[in-house]
């Protein structure tokens, strides 16, 4: 009898507390649901706050940010990130090659891209390459030298490769007998090629007043002969003369005597690499043994695969070839040939002309 009695009080407390479970529950939720509801309530008016202060701290309209950049060549790329690579930057490493620096406006960036020196300071020298960046979408390379400090990233526009090709098709051919006749007037067909180069329209009247302008002596430098004619003759104008005279033309302004015993060939090289022609001081076809003076002018438009292209003014015709000038066949060449490095090489005398 007891244990029916016990078993049922057992029963009794059970249902009891089954059917208490849900009240316990119901109130738990409303509890913690109006804890999170006064959170929530707290979070938006913190979030409000912030859009506040923000919309009072926005720059006026035409105003820059501290974040923002110029992105022009001239100005430092964007900021660095923490990861200690510049922004907006893929890193890539390559197989190590050579390089010399050929144009001398461009910046070489150092610290991640936030500090930034003149690639003139650099200007004709060699350097490694061992890996190169895409940056803002543009191809940095990083250079350095075996065993130095590392110089820093510089536009892959810049540099060229020692053999890298290259052809300046935009530079005319002057003759300096046709439409003009001056035998002695090399230099003065060379400049127009340089200014054709730039731009200029090659015309008789322009020729003309090339011509008969030219700096003669007893000017500094001036010419000593008359172009038409020959009288007097003795020698052309010396480069520093020329490059002057070339700068009083609209399409000359830019055109630098380059002369230097340090001048190489090279040098030559890397100037059309950059895109500039050079004019240089060498031999004619007319030259006679024994004679060793530079007293003619031609004009480099190009390099490939160990020669130079040459645009020689003494010549009718551009169309002239090897032969058709005065007979030295060491150098009558014709009005355009490629001509092998080590022909200019033979030649050259450290005398030339060239853009900035």
């Amino acid at each position: 009898m007891k244990s029916k009695l016990t078993l049922k009080k057992i029963a009794t407390l059970s249902a009891a507390i089954i059917l208490a479970t849900p009240v316990f529950s119901n109130n738990l939720t409303k509890t913690v649901n109006a804890e999170t509801e006064a959170q929530n309530k707290q979070l938006k008016q913190d979030h409000n706050q912030v859009n506040k202060e923000s919309e009072t701290q926005k720059p006026q309209e035409g105003q820059k940010t501290d974040k923002e950049t110029d992105t022009t060549e001239t100005n430092v790329p964007a900021a660095a990130t923490q990861n200690n690579k510049p922004a907006n930057t893929t890193a890539k490493k390559v197989k190590t090659f050579k390089v010399a620096i050929v144009k001398k406006n461009y910046g070489i960036y150092l610290d991640n891209f936030t500090k930034k020196k003149a690639a003139k300071n650099y200007f004709h020298q060699t350097f490694n390459v061992n890996k190169k960046f895409t940056h803002n979408g543009k191809t940095y390379y990083w250079l350095n030298k075996k065993g130095k400090k590392s110089i820093g990233y510089i536009n892959k526009k810049a540099v060229a490769t020692p053999n890298q090709a290259k052809t300046i098709e935009k530079t005319p051919y002057v003759s300096q007998y046709v439409p003009v006749k001056t035998p002695w007037g090399c230099a003065g067909a060379s400049m127009a090629m340089l200014l054709g180069s730039q731009g200029q329209k090659i015309t008789t009247s322009l020729l003309t007043k090339i011509q008969n302008n030219l700096p003669m002596q007893p000017v500094k430098g001036g010419q000593k002969g008359n172009v038409y004619t020959g009288v007097g003759f003795g020698y052309v104008i010396s480069p520093g003369a020329l490059a002057k005279y070339a700068r009083t033309f609209k399409k000359g302004k830019k055109i630098i005597n380059i002369s230097s015993k340090k001048l190489t060939v090279d040098d030559l090289k890397m100037y059309i690499q950059a895109g500039k022609p050079v004019l240089y001081y060498g031999f004619s076809s007319y030259q006679k043994a024994g004679d060793y003076k530079r007293n003619h002018c031609k004009v480099i438009t190009g390099y490939k695969k160990g020669k130079f292209l040459v645009y020689d003014p003494l010549y009718y015709s551009k169309f002239d070839k090897a032969g058709t000038g005065g007979k030295n066949m060491n150098y009558d060449h014709g009005a355009i040939a490629w001509v092998p490095e080590s022909a200019i090489q033979a030649e050259f005398c450290h005398k030339a002309l060239s853009f900035k």
